[in-house]
């Protein structure tokens, strides 16, 4: 595959639109839709509204999916050493980490490309394949940062409304055609956390036109039982790429490390537009450390995922809809009643995830955290009952 054959698609047919998952009345009327974003918004509002808090001054943060544990100390201690030598400039093509990775994924490491977090790859990509009149496809709801970053780099939006168990593969395939330049795929889904198997993805690729760019956003898939899965199959799909994150199971959101692999022809294209030094020595030390402490971080992994089952069957007992979830977060598609759902939570100090009229996302965080939520979550249940029992 050369660069110049990358973002060329073929015209296919539309899926009829699907049932939306809250069980709540359509209100989207064609089944792949324009994204609307307001060209001066920017990605201001990917930063959120700030903590909320209950009235004795608490605030519990469910609306991130930050991990609730602190890098382990030999994470620390690495972050300590590398901050003595800050007077230096980085190494601003994050050789030692590329090299890490490529010793892992055993990968060359110019099929690497580290940035920023991911977002600013995801960023970078779109920048790298956009032309005029171009389109990106991608489910919704899905990572509310892709429609703010398509329409910086240019891109029309084309969403494709989620199947009852998540991405709608021959609709997206059927999305795709000539303007098409990149398919966003994330994998497990935010916010609705499922994961798409090996099967369900090897024929969507199958389908999908092979000079067509696919991204695979897999910033939670070492929540997934099937955590490898991406990088597996970039040995069968040359225009495959896979996007992973340090942010989330690794716990080092406020370091912003993320990378792509890739074709290099295309990670070249990438990399041409990253900024240098985008990722300082700091938290490079940091993220090879992360690495070296796998096991210890994996350890954490299974822990939230134990608590994360644990607030799932509770919710369930308590009447939710909650469906099963491959993260760090769960997904209440309440439709309408979700803005009530989260002032009860706001009320209580509790700062979730609000996607109006579709649902709420819940981060799992440190047991306490996540039994103030519970509670909120019952309290909204009587509340709601009292209110429909009252004359």
């Amino acid at each position: 595959m050369t660069s110049s054959e990358i973002g060329t698609g073929r015209p296919r047919g539309r899926a009829p639109f699907l049932e939306q998952r809250t069980g709540f009345p359509e209100t989207a009327s064609p089944a792949v839709e324009p994204a609307r974003v307001r060209q001066d918004a920017g990605l201001a509002p990917l930063a959120g509204n700030g903590l909320v808090r209950a009235a004795d001054g608490r605030a519990y943060q469910l609306g991130r999916n930050e991990n609730p544990f602190p890098p382990p100390a030999s994470v620390i201690n690495a972050i300590v050493r590398a901050a003595a030598e800050a007077h230096r400039y980085p190494d601003a093509p994050c050789e030692a980490l590329s090299a890490e990775l490529a010793r892992r994924f055993g990968v060359s490491s110019d099929r690497i490309v580290v940035g920023g977090g991911s977002i600013a790859l995801i960023h970078a990509l779109l920048e790298a394949t956009t032309e005029p009149g171009a389109t990106v496809v991608y489910s919704w709801p899905s990572f509310d940062g892709y429609p703010l970053l398509a329409d910086l780099a240019g891109f029309r939006s084309v969403r494709v409304p989620l199947a009852e168990d998540g991405h709608d593969f021959p609709a997206l395939a059927a999305a795709v055609d000539e303007q098409t330049r990149l398919v966003l795929v994330c994998n497990p889904n935010n916010p609705t956390g499922e994961a798409a198997s090996d099967d369900d993805l090897r024929r969507f690729l199958d389908s999908a036109p092979p000079t067509c760019p696919v991204l695979l956003d897999e910033a939670y898939c070492e929540y997934a039982r099937d955590p490898g899965l991406g990088v597996r199959l970039l040995a069968s799909y040359p225009n495959l790429i896979v996007a992973r994150t340090f942010s989330k199971a690794y716990g080092l959101a406020g370091l912003r490390v993320g990378y792509l692999i890739a074709d290099r022809s295309l990670i070249s294209r990438v990399r041409r537009l990253v900024m240098p030094g985008s990722v300082n020595d700091v938290s490079q030390a940091a993220a090879i450390a992360s690495l070296e402490a796998e096991a210890e971080l994996l350890d954490r992994v299974r822990r939230t995922v134990t608590e994360r089952e644990r607030v799932r069957a509770a919710l369930l007992a308590l009447g939710f809809d909650v469906p099963p979830s491959e993260t760090n977060f769960l997904w209440l598609p309440l439709g309408s009643r979700s803005q009530a759902f989260a002032a009860t939570c706001a009320a209580a100090g509790i700062n979730v995830r609000t996607y109006a009229d579709e649902g709420v996302r819940v981060t799992i965080g440190a047991a306490q955290d996540n039994n103030v939520f519970l509670a909120a979550a019952e309290h909204h249940g009587w509340m709601r009952a009292a209110r429909t029992l009252t004359p």
